[in-house]
């Protein structure tokens, strides 16, 4: 048996207004078409639903029973959609590299314009972040370099600002390569794609190798080991401005040779979340894309 939902529309609205023409009216149809619709309907349930004869569309004991079904049905089916209007949104679960998730997208969910949204977040990999919105482990990534994809779509939403940092209580390094090839580096996972960025953007070339002192998983152990005179870096500027307040490190030469990159978000067009595109504006908004 094959009972199509839009039959029992049919049926119930007949019912209910005593005639083809009144049916068709409410569901906006042609007479024709509601007519139609009760023929399948009996034909599938192998039995008439109506006494047939002169004046209104009367139904049967059969049509009685189904008539009473279709009324359930339909309370059933209005509890069940205020109950799931009820019930509270489904996090958002984001992936974004850490400079820019931990620095920028975070106080958005915390104190910020996206403080209503619930959210689940991690700071993995850019390549991580890929991989996790292509198994579906999140629903929305942002990453810090384009990394093509067949099946997900990397849209740019803005920029963000890399600086060379240095320790505030030390004599601040110039900005020649002859100088900077000869200094320590504190470096940490993915800092090769910053730290390439910056000079070539800086300086217009980068030197053939650095001297990495130590190398951290984390920005804060970057910025800490920075401020202790161990060496310098380059990380988002995001990440830097409460250290330089604090008078802990400075950011060398940022006002007259800015370094900016790219961030893209990551989506898979097959999987969406109901707050995905509002999270995209904010970020837009922010970034000045």
């Amino acid at each position: 048996m094959n009972v199509e939902l839009r039959y029992l529309h049919a049926f119930r609205a007949v019912c209910e207004g005593g005639s083809l023409r009144a049916a068709a009216a409410s569901l906006h149809r042609t007479e024709q078409a509601v007519s139609y619709q009760l023929r399948k309907l009996e034909e599938a349930l192998g039995m008439p639903l109506f006494r047939r004869g002169q004046g209104p569309l009367v139904p049967n004991a059969a049509g009685e029973r189904l008539l009473a079904f279709c009324r359930d049905m339909g309370r059933d089916l209005a509890k069940l959609h205020e109950a799931m209007r009820d019930e509270p949104a489904q996090p958002l679960r984001i992936a974004a590299v850490s400079g820019f998730g931990r620095y920028e997208l975070l106080p958005l969910f915390r104190e910020g314009p996206l403080a209503d949204v619930p959210i689940r977040m991690s700071f993995p990999t850019a390549e991580e972040v890929v991989r996790q919105v292509e198994t579906g482990a999140s629903d929305l990534g942002f990453v810090h370099l384009m990394l093509p994809h067949g099946a997900l779509r990397l849209v740019a939403v803005g920029m963000e600002q890399a600086a060379l940092i240095a320790p505030a209580r030390q004599a601040l390094p110039t900005l020649d390569i002859a100088t900077l090839a000869e200094a320590d580096y504190v470096t940490y996972d993915e800092s090769d794609y910053v730290f390439a960025t910056w000079f070539t953007q800086v300086l217009g070339e980068k030197p053939a190798r650095l001297r990495s002192v130590a190398h951290f998983e984390e920005l804060e152990e970057v910025l800490d080991w920075v401020a202790a005179g161990r060496g310098l870096s380059i990380v988002p500027y995001a990440c830097v401005r409460e250290a330089e307040a604090r008078g802990d490190v400075v950011a060398v030469g940022r006002e007259n040779k800015p370094c900016l990159n790219t961030i893209y978000a990551v989506m898979d067009p097959a999987r969406t979340h109901p707050l995905q595109e509002r999270t995209l504006e904010v970020v837009r908004e922010l970034l000045g894309a």
